[in-house]
């Protein structure tokens, strides 16, 4: 997995700011975001992360000249007369601010594409019809298309836009606070929907000793997520996170302990990992009751020799099982989305699982024939 994977195509505005600017850089440093827009006298000293893109809002030719020309940046015109100073070539990227008001401004937009390598569009109308012309046009040019936004919840309705919205959006921020909680909003909401599905409960029993891992994560679990947990590719059931109540130790609302090592667990666009493939850094999904997965990153995986045992299930004419650790604190949640105690699982019982057609290669759905037992 990729570090960009891991951002929100996001660039923090701070060009309004003229205190407290080298305290929201490191802020924005630190913070899972792609862009930070600066005024052309506080472009940071130092280099900024290479996933950091620097830009530089400028409204009249003679700021150029405080901006270093060997240091990457992007520059970003207020107007076309400063655009026209912004030099071609060399280590800067030409961009242009453009104030959608009306079609004939849009078509100013549209008409950019290709012509510079940045393309930030500020919209006055609510409406997202403009963008979804400016975005549609752009599939075939070079331009990066950044859309002006004023809150997570305009950040999020513009991620649709033809389903994958322009590259980036633009908000302004003011505080480190408001960029740590925005990216911990937006990185909650980039939610995926799965089908959860009915799995009845076949076979039940203790099977010896064996390795099992916990998945300790960077993130805080809710009581009614967990963590999606198979022996085969055909599906698995959701083992609860350690958010329930222990009489005999804390709770670790960041861990699942999640199965057998060999097992697979659930991660984004629809991929399985091992569990011993699993390390800091990588993300796999936390699931509720009622589907809805997000994305959490690995802290660490913590394995060890346990008692094992062995839950099979019946999913329409296909059997799945799910190994887990044999204590009572481990729990999974059953079809009525109850935290049920793993020894307290019997035949007969109706387990909330997932339903996949058989079959992946490192993870990804492939079409073969395969038989797993």
């Amino acid at each position: 997995m990729s570090d960009s994977d891991a951002l929100i195509p996001l660039w923090c505005d701070l060009s309004h700011l003229r205190e407290g600017l080298p305290d929201m850089v490191a802020a924005v440093v630190q913070a899972p975001v792609r862009g930070v827009m600066v005024p052309p006298d506080a472009v940071p000293d130092s280099a900024l992360p290479d996933r950091v893109e620097v830009a530089v809002l400028v409204t009249e030719p003679a700021q150029l000249d405080k901006l270093d020309p060997a240091r990457p940046l992007t520059v970003i015109a207020a107007d076309q007369a400063t655009l026209a100073a912004v030099p071609h070539g060399g280590r800067w990227r030409r961009g242009r601010w453009i104030d959608v008001t009306d079609a004939e401004t849009m078509q100013e937009a549209v008409a950019a594409l290709g012509h510079v390598d940045v393309l930030l569009v500020s919209f006055a109308d609510e409406t997202n019809i403009p963008l979804e012309l400016i975005v549609a046009e752009a599939q075939s040019q070079r331009t990066t298309v950044v859309k002006r936004v004023h809150n997570s919840v305009d950040a999020l309705v513009t991620r649709g836009v033809l389903q994958h919205g322009p590259d980036a959006m633009l908000l302004r921020v003011s505080t480190p606070g408001e960029v740590v909680r925005l990216a911990r909003e937006l990185l909650e909401r980039r939610t995926e929907q799965l089908d959860l599905v009915e799995a009845e409960v076949t076979a039940v029993r203790s099977i010896g000793m064996g390795m099992r891992g916990c998945v300790d994560t960077t993130d805080l679990f809710e009581p009614d997520e967990g963590i999606l947990v198979g022996s085969t590719s055909s599906g698995g059931l959701l083992v609860c996170a350690e958010v329930h109540y222990l009489p005999y130790m804390n709770l670790r609302p960041f861990r699942v302990n999640a199965g057998a090592v060999h097992s697979y667990v659930w991660t984004p666009a629809g991929r399985t990992a091992y569990i011993t493939d699993l390390s800091a850094g990588e993300q796999v999904l936390a699931v509720n009751t009622a589907g809805r997965a997000r994305p959490v990153l690995v802290g660490r995986i913590k394995t060890e020799m346990r008692p094992l045992r062995l839950i099979e299930c019946r999913i329409g004419d296909s059997t799945i099982n799910t190994i887990v650790q044999d204590d009572w604190h481990v729990r999974l949640f059953d079809a009525a989305g109850a935290v049920t105690n793993c020894t307290a699982v019997a035949v007969g019982d109706r387990m909330l699982a997932i339903a996949a057609v058989p079959g992946r290669h490192v993870g990804i759905p492939v079409s073969e024939s395969i038989k797993e037992n």
